[in-house]
């Protein structure tokens, strides 16, 4: 998939041209394939591949689910395509004039969509090649042209190549039938290019349509081919009335996004190119969440992301959201990394905060599998009289010799080892020294003995 330049990239590139094999040169061998009677072949919804022809007869359970995907219905995660045409029908974007059709091809889910009346490209068609077609001849037939792979491939050839009118008419023709097609797996690159390529005025009158659902906005933000139309619209977006319906109608779905693969990438690119003002409403939605982001595995990388990114009085809350569950997050596998991250911020206020917040639970994290990364990201970014004092907090312990040889908390042990300076390093030394015969038998124990060898042979 083509992310934004700098997002992590988890598949693919989105944009390759469909292969063309040598046989397609002419227009009745290249069409022969087209479906494009009325029931013609829309999106496949991720969470089934339908393409052997096997549609669910009834419908799901319509409960929402858990996790990444909250706002999502259970009809869209698991191929519940009556479901999926109902909801999308309260929207203008061409979907809900459709019905289920079992014979399936490509991947499309079972929709068919009764928007077009029958044509035939069959032997009444010359022996041409696709570039010598007609604006009359594609006329009330683009639509369901797209979401045929070669027809996909001839349209995004013609959109860098024709002139705008050309542009006008495939964009008038497919403005109603966007979010099907969208969705779909050939029709997706050609509103890919659309948005591309199309005017100023255009490129708002979709986004006009878009959004006007934000439910349904999100939800196309949240599906593995959607989200790639939605972010080419996103990188060419430059208006400020643009920008302001885009994250309106975005900032509903922000916790959703933030903990999806692919609304991901949508929310990044935001938080590093639109101003504070136009990020702020996106912003709010995260604070308000911002626990159980930051308890994702994709929701902390995008938590870290706002906290780069928003400054002043957003910025204050968030960190603050984030520091009142500090001994909650870490212990967790993924919230941990959001604490090790505004440690690493160095920001005198901010690390106080955060170890006062931890005081008094340092020997207990060090034992912690995440917590114990926690406390020597504490001991590594802090100033020599912070660290002093946790060291001082460790060393009080009636447990502190367990941290010799447990398994998590001998590192911690290392570490202290390494930053301490003065009375509190001569300290740790003499206890290692004073329990050297029972690390001996310990594997733990042997790493503390190994650091504190190495260590004195370079004073």
């Amino acid at each position: 998939m083509e992310g934004f330049r700098n997002f992590p990239h988890t598949t693919t590139s989105q944009n390759p041209i469909p292969r063309e094999s040598p046989s397609d040169q002419s227009l009745e061998a290249a069409f022969s394939r087209l479906n494009v009677s009325p029931f013609s072949h829309p999106p496949q919804f991720s969470g089934g591949d339908y393409s052997n022809g096997s549609v669910p007869k009834y419908p799901l359970h319509h409960h929402t689910t858990v996790g990444g995907n909250e706002l999502l219905p259970v009809a869209f995660l698991a191929g519940d395509y009556e479901s999926q045409d109902r909801i999308f029908g309260h929207m203008n974007m061409g979907v809900g004039d459709c019905w289920a059709d079992s014979d399936t091809d490509h991947g499309s889910g079972g929709f068919g969509s009764n928007l077009h009346k029958p044509f035939d490209i069959g032997p009444n068609w010359s022996q041409e090649p696709l570039n010598s077609l007609s604006v009359a001849d594609l006329s009330g037939k683009i639509a369901s042209l797209a979401k045929d792979q070669y027809g996909c491939r001839f349209f995004q050839r013609a959109l860098e190549v024709e002139p705008k009118e050309f542009i006008d008419l495939i964009f008038s023709e497919v403005l109603q039938h966007v979010a099907h097609l969208m969705l779909d797996p050939y029709g997706n690159y050609v509103i890919q290019k659309l948005v591309e390529v199309c005017s100023e005025d255009q490129r708002t009158q979709i986004l006009l349509l878009w959004t006007k659902n934000p439910f349904l906005f999100v939800t196309l933000c949240l599906h593995c081919r959607g989200t790639r139309s939605v972010q080419k619209l996103l990188k060419n977006i430059t208006t400020q009335e643009q920008i302001s319906l885009f994250m309106t109608a975005l900032s509903c779905g922000a916790a959703d996004l933030s903990m999806n693969v692919n609304g991901q990438h949508i929310m990044e690119y935001c938080l590093k190119n639109f101003s504070d003002e136009h990020k702020r409403c996106l912003l709010n939605v995260v604070i308000d969440n911002c626990i159980v982001i930051a308890k994702d595995k994709v929701g902390c990388c995008v938590l870290q992301q706002c906290v780069d990114y928003c400054c002043g009085e957003t910025k204050g809350r968030l960190i603050a959201e984030i520091i009142g569950e500090a001994l909650v997050l870490a212990q967790d596998r993924y919230g941990n990394y959001v604490l090790q991250h505004l440690l690493g911020l160095r920001t005198p206020q901010v690390t106080s905060i955060l170890l006062r917040q931890l005081q008094g639970n340092y020997m207990f994290l060090s034992c912690s599998k995440y917590g114990s990364n926690v406390v020597e990201k504490c001991l590594l970014e802090s100033g020599e009289e912070q660290s002093a004092e946790i060291i001082k907090e460790l060393c009080r312990s009636p447990n502190i010799s367990m941290l010799l040889t447990h398994p998590f908390g001998n590192y911690v042990f290392q570490t202290a080892l390494s930053v301490s300076k003065g009375l509190a390093h001569s300290v740790l030394l003499n206890f290692v020294q004073h329990h050297t015969p029972s690390l001996l038998s310990n594997q733990y124990g042997k790493r503390v003995l190994a650091w504190r060898d190495r260590s004195l042979r370079r004073m």
